[in-house]
């Protein structure tokens, strides 16, 4: 199984809109050796890192928008399941890893803790790699409904930093109008 593919079909292109995001994201974490997807063993490494990237978009939704976070722990067992892995194998993954608190009676309960640790590493990883105001521009640029004003689809990353870049006064305005989302932006995407 290629991960990476598995990766960029079932996971970031379950929505067409922030595909540009999360394919920037995970190229740049890629590059950094954060996400392995071409060596044997990290897959499902590999799979908590990009549901936890879909739910910091999620987070920002709700946070932005007021709607619901719907990616959960459920979507970790599925796209792990769908490539063959038990939940054997899932909580050999989580007990190797001394911050992930195990829930023996529980393994729901396990794999939510995974992901909400993995997330928690993940936004500090997207910090690093990108600032706060960089962040917020790409998020809202593939989550807003810009048709009010222009219609607008990206075919690939550099188109939408092009928008970003051609929009920004436009996005800083939103900045202003929505304190309380740089804020949590700010201070590490704590979910």
């Amino acid at each position: 199984m290629d991960i990476e593919n598995y990766i960029e079909e079932a996971i970031f292109e379950e929505t067409e809109k922030h595909k540009c995001f999360y394919q920037l994201v995970w190229d740049n974490f890629k590059e950094d050796g954060f996400v392995i997807t071409d060596e044997e063993g990290h897959e499902i490494d590999a799979v908590i890192k990009a549901v936890a990237l879909q739910n910091l978009v999620g987070e920002f939704i709700y946070r932005m928008y007021d709607e619901v976070n719907e990616t959960g722990y459920e979507d970790v067992i599925d796209y792990l399941q769908n490539l063959g892995y038990s939940e054997e194998d899932i909580l050999a993954y989580c007990e190797e890893n001394e911050e992930i608190e195990i829930d023996e009676e529980d393994f729901g309960l396990t794999v939510k803790n995974a992901l909400d640790h993995t997330s928690e590493i993940v936004a500090d990883k997207m910090l690093e790699e990108f600032s706060a105001d960089d962040v917020f521009d790409m998020i809202f640029t593939v989550t807003y409904d810009f048709e009010q004003d222009f219609t607008f689809d990206f075919e690939d990353y550099e188109e939408m930093q092009a928008f970003i870049d051609t929009n920004h006064d436009q996005i800083d305005n939103y900045k202003l109008e929505y304190p309380s989302v740089m804020s949590w932006i700010e201070s590490g995407l704590i979910c």
